[in-house]
């Protein structure tokens, strides 16, 4: 941890903040003046006490008044710096959870297969919070209770060199050992954040799997199995964290009695010299109070300093950018596509794949054959390049130019795939298809009667609201949106996986027919996975020459 505490930001944070940079010198100039206000008050107070005798009754009723200005002052100054203070830190953080999930959706889809959601999340909206927190109130916080404490062992030398000794030696020790403790501190919340972020992926693992564990009646297995996790990880480093912050805390409570009162005893001492006044006393002792606030709050945002790079640490997969290069900047539309294959290696060393050759033209019917699990749906992912072809024995070229040249932009122009089960968003229909593009109405028509969603679109209309991950509609509807969004887009090479496994069998007559006249139309070329044999029937049918590729 003490390395993290001395590394620095990512460039790519640092840009982040940039834009806030202005709001932030507002706010310290802001807590700066809230500071000279209050030790200004202070000073004045004293003044008013000392001046108190029935001799100098103007004078007294001079301070009082300028005590009275400066109460006004504090409050209203205070009041624009807790809202510029709090604004600060609730907009850095939304700003960085912004910036993170907009690199996240920039990463390619073998990050995505590596990371999954609930890590992806932590990562942007949790873990981010330590960062956020630094890089706006944080330094902040930090620079103005330093500027604190420094004016008030200046104001209190004025006072008495001995009462300040004192109380800078005590602070000195207590800033020591908190400090320490914060180091503790944070690297169990380090450990602590890190179980957290395994404790959700398992929730969403088992949650994801509730029908088998219904099926089997594992509930109460899955139960103890985290709870026994908890147990064993997340309540320990938090039972951790909760016993070095009862020390953290009982200091502060030592500091809030013991300074203010050890400088009344002093002062009383003093008094009884006469090498002291009244005012002096009180004076010190707000002084004095006033010290206890840095003396915590230093070190518990260096703390969180040191968090934040250990957040910054875990969340480098998200951060760390590796700029492409890459050949081509246009891209004509399909003459040929070929892709080979000696193998594709899984990390649990299974091979699929294995020597298969084959070569699409314009326009060109294709089906995809072979049993299951010899890598039909991975063979559109690698077209697709949802998996990598990093270090496996597999070329592809678009045109005679290899894919892995070609900006995702760009291929995504030419190739795409209408998955079996699509991802719905939270939209309406129009949403859903349009992805908030614009397109012609006849083309949307055309679309939508391919899909063979008239009918439904007649009944619920292109405003209907569907619910997250489609739960308002049936899982044929949901294929047929993913269809529908697919289409739209006129690729080049479209891949179908399984496009009629939800539907009937009238209808999977209809979709077929319109979706092969669709695909003629405009010259696509329609790569299918189908165990229903409805496609290779109307081909037949139509006499229409279709390749079959076996894998």
């Amino acid at each position: 941890m003490d390395k993290i505490a001395g590394a620095r930001f990512d460039p790519e944070i640092n840009r982040i903040f940039k834009p806030l940079k202005k709001m932030q010198l507002l706010t310290e100039f802001l807590f700066m003046a809230m500071v000279s206000a209050k030790f200004i008050l202070l000073i004045e107070v004293q003044k008013t006490i000392d001046s108190i005798s029935p001799d100098n009754l103007t004078t007294t009723q001079h301070y009082l008044k300028v005590c009275a200005l400066m109460i006004l002052c504090f409050f209203l100054i205070n009041c624009v710096f807790q809202y510029f203070f709090r604004n600060l830190q609730y907009n850095s953080h939304y700003t960085l959870i912004k910036s993170l999930f907009g690199l996240a959706l920039e990463k390619d889809c073998a990050f995505h297969e590596k990371y999954v959601s609930s890590a992806v999340l932590s990562m942007v909206k949790d873990d981010s919070k330590f960062i956020s927190d630094w890089k706006s109130i944080g330094i902040i916080t930090v620079t103005g209770n330093v500027v604190t404490m420094v004016f008030a062992f200046v104001i209190m030398l004025r006072y008495s060199v001995l009462i300040t000794a004192v109380i800078f030696l005590a602070i000195l020790f207590c800033f020591c050992v908190t400090q320490y403790i914060s180091k503790i501190i944070s690297a169990k919340t380090y450990d602590l954040q890190v179980s957290n972020t395994e404790m959700n992926r398992k929730i969403i693992d088992y949650l994801n799997g509730i029908r088998d564990i219904k099926q089997f009646k594992k509930e109460p297995f899955f139960r103890n199995r985290l709870a026994d996790f908890i147990d064993r990880n997340t309540c320990r480093h938090s039972k951790g964290i909760s016993q070095y912050y009862s020390v953290f805390t009982s200091i502060y409570a030592v500091l809030t009695t013991a300074l203010p009162v050890l400088s009344i005893l002093i002062g009383v001492i003093l008094i009884l010299q006469h090498r002291y006044t009244i005012g002096s006393m009180i004076a010190v002792f707000a002084l004095a109070e006033n010290l206890q606030e840095p003396v915590l709050t230093i070190p518990d945002f260096l703390n969180l300093r040191r968090q934040a790079m250990a957040m910054q640490n875990k969340m480098l997969p998200v951060l760390q950018t590796r700029p492409a290069s890459y050949a081509v900047d246009a891209l004509e539309h399909l003459d040929s596509f070929t892709f080979h294959s000696d193998s594709y290696r899984f990390p649990d060393g299974k091979t699929i794949l294995n020597h298969v050759d084959f070569v699409i033209q314009k326009g060109e019917p294709v089906l995809i054959r072979g049993e299951s699990g010899k890598g039909k749906t991975s063979l559109f992912n690698l077209i697709s390049r949802f998996y990598s072809t990093h270090g496996q024995a597999v070329s592809m070229e678009y045109n005679g130019v290899p894919v892995e040249t070609i900006p995702p932009q760009l291929y995504y122009q030419h190739v795409l795939q209408a998955q079996q089960l699509p991802t719905i968003f939270q939209d309406t229909v129009l949403g859903n298809i349009t992805l908030g593009e614009s397109y012609p109405a006849q083309e949307l028509e055309e679309v939508l009667h391919t899909a063979c969603l008239e009918e439904f679109v007649k009944v619920k209309g292109l405003d209907y609201l569907i619910g997250q991950n489609g739960e308002n509609i049936s899982g044929g509807q949901r294929q047929r949106l993913g269809l529908a969004r697919v289409l739209l887009r006129k690729p080049d090479l479209l891949m179908l996986d399984e496009p009629t496994s939800a539907l009937d069998p009238e209808l999977a007559k209809a979709l077929t027919r319109r979706v092969v006249q669709y695909c003629r139309r405009h010259s696509i070329a329609l790569i299918l996975i189908s165990h229903n044999d409805s496609f290779e029937q109307y081909y037949r049918e139509m006499k229409m020459e279709v390749k079959i590729i076996c894998v």
